[in-house]
Parts: C-alpha cells; structure tokens; sequence
C-alpha cells in the first residue's frame, strides 16, 4: 500500500493504527505520470469522495487549497523538487477549504522525495489534519501580543502619573501618587474580567467610587457596557473627579452629594458629573491641576470632548464619548437616544 512496506501484519496495524488514532493519511506521488495514491482517510480531510480507483490526478487536492496559499504553496513545493532548499524532505503546513462543510483547515504534509534535483521521481510521505495546533499557537500569539500591548499601555500611564502628579513635599507626593496607582490596579482587575465580556458602568462606579457610596447618586440604567480598552480610561476620569470633589468640591463636606447620569445620545455617550452641597464656589479655579491634567489625557485617549460649568453650587461636568470606544459598537449598531 503507497509505498510502505506493508508486506508483514505487524505493518499494516501500525499503518492502522496511525490512521485511526493520530488523524495520519499516507501518499504516494509519482511525478512522472502526476498521479498520486492516497489512503482514504486523507479524501475526508479534504471533503473530497474517496474515488473508485487508484492512482487519481494530484489537481482534486490542489484545488481545495486556500487562495490566498495556493501561490506560495505551489512555488514552495517546485522549489523543494529543484532542491533549492537542499534537502531531500518535503514539509509544509497550508489552508485548505474542506469541500463538505467549506470550513477552512490547515493540513501539514511530511514527506521525502526520491530521484536528484530536478528530475524527481517519487514523493513518499503523510498527511495530518493540525487545524486545532494551528488556532492554539494563533491564540497563544495573540495572547503575547495582547500581554506586550497591555504592559506597555500600563507602563505608559503609570509614566504619565509620575510626571503629572505635582504636590507640596514628597510624603504628599507619595501620599497622592500611591492613590492613582491603586486606582490602575483595581481598574486593572476589572480590565482582566473584561477580556472575555463587556463591564457594567455601575461595576466601574462601585469599584471606584466605593469610599464615597452615601454620596453618590448613579443614573444608568441605559447606559451600554464598556469593553476593555474603555475600562481603564474611564475608571481613571471618574476616580480624579472624585478626588477633586473630596480636595475642593462637594466631596469635601459632609452633606456633599455627587449625582452621575449617564446614557447614550446619538452616536455618542453622555456623562454628566454635578456636585452639590459643597463649599459654595465664588469664582472658577485659575489653574488646572494635575488631576484635571489626567482627566482630559484620558478624554482625548477615548476620543472624547467635555464641558466644565463652575457653578456657585459646585462642579457641573459634561463629558461625550463616541459609542463605538465605549461600547464598541459599530455606526450602524448605535443605541437610540
């Protein structure tokens, strides 16, 4: 059977046994005539039917290659028969489209060529059906590129922190840059539980906002989920406004109160900050600290816009931002206002 030795039992049962256990299909090309013989288990793993008779035209098999590696497939295996890459070993992994179903898998060939460069007589070799291996080493790639990603986005907005932070003495320093590290590393928990589903806004808020809970009034019930890139940006704003009402606005006095609506408009989502209760507010801040310095870096990461209001009662924020970074939503897939 196709070039194997297959002459004793103890050889056809390995031959079983590799076909029925491991997925292995054997092959035997002869280039003289193109024609080429397969074990039958190989025809299933291209979807193609197993034929009355053997020999049959290498071109059935060709033509189930993926478009976009037939090319590179076809050059890849006349340069091996010219022995370009100077070895007798055939090896590649290439795309195919399964003609049943019209699923893409990947197929790896092994196999050794007889006969001199250029003038090759025989290919002898297997087949095996690796699209699970081949999504597993996809996945494990898109998870390094994603850890390097995250890593360098944390990097950049912990630099960020260290060079916007600005306090009095080093112990405040270190009083008030210790809070906004904290601050990325719940948020970067959330950011983990969004790797696989959105994060409820209220989740964000009870997370962040959890010292000033008696003071809060949250309205959001409309408001869609954020996914993760939107997480942190987010996470960060509402955790400065926070610390600048608990520094100079409502958050500072006892009967202080922080009323947080949020909902989609449009192509957009508002959130709207007002504070009341606090020290009445005469005249608006004349310079813009560090924390209103994050506040707008992180607006601007997300696309956003906002509008202050310093009001005698206190703070009124408008902050929008594009539904497809909050929510990833496409334009066609937009919440109604």
């Amino acid at each position: 059977m196709i070039g194997f030795d297959l002459g004793s039992e103890a050889g056809r049962e390995r031959a079983r046994l590799a076909m029925e256990n491991f997925g292995i299909a054997f092959f035997e090309s002869n280039m003289a005539t193109g024609l080429v013989v397969v074990s039958p288990n190989a025809f299933a793993m291209f979807g193609l039917p197993v034929p009355p008779h053997m020999p049959v035209e290498r071109t059935g098999f060709w033509e189930c290659y993926h478009p976009e590696d037939l090319a590179a497939a076809r050059a890849t295996f006349e340069a091996d028969l010219r022995g370009e890459r100077h070895r007798d070993i055939y090896c590649e992994r290439v795309r195919i489209i399964r003609q049943t179903d019209r699923a893409i898998r990947h197929i790896e060939f092994l196999g050794r060529m007889f006969g001199p460069p250029g003038a090759r007589t025989h290919i002898v070799g297997m087949l095996r059906d690796v699209t699970d291996l081949a999504e597993a080493e996809a996945r494990r790639s898109l998870l390094v590129r994603e850890v390097n990603h995250r890593a360098n986005n944390t990097l950049a907005v912990v630099q960020s922190l260290v060079r916007l932070t600005q306090a009095a003495d080093v112990p405040d320093y270190k009083r008030r840059l210790e809070g906004r590290i904290l601050s990325l590393a719940r948020t970067q928990t959330l950011v983990d539980q969004t790797a696989q589903r959105p994060a409820a806004f209220a989740l964000l808020i009870a997370s962040e906002l959890a010292a000033y809970r008696d003071h809060i009034t949250l309205e959001a019930d409309e408001v869609p989920d954020l996914v993760a890139p939107a997480v942190q940006p987010v996470a960060m704003i509402l955790y400065e406004m926070a610390t600048n009402a608990a520094k100079h606005g409502a958050l500072a006095a006892p009967q202080g109160q922080v009323r947080i609506a949020a909902r989609p408009e449009g192509s957009e989502v508002v959130l709207r900050w007002v504070e009341q209760g606090g020290a009445p507010l005469t005249t608006p801040p004349t310079r813009k600290g560090t924390g209103m310095a994050v506040i707008q870096s992180q607006i601007r990461r997300l696309g956003g816009t906002q509008r202050l209001e310093w009001s005698p009662d206190g703070l009124r924020a408008e902050l929008r931002f594009p539904l497809s970074g909050w929510a990833g939503q496409p334009p066609d897939d937009q919440s109604k206002p």
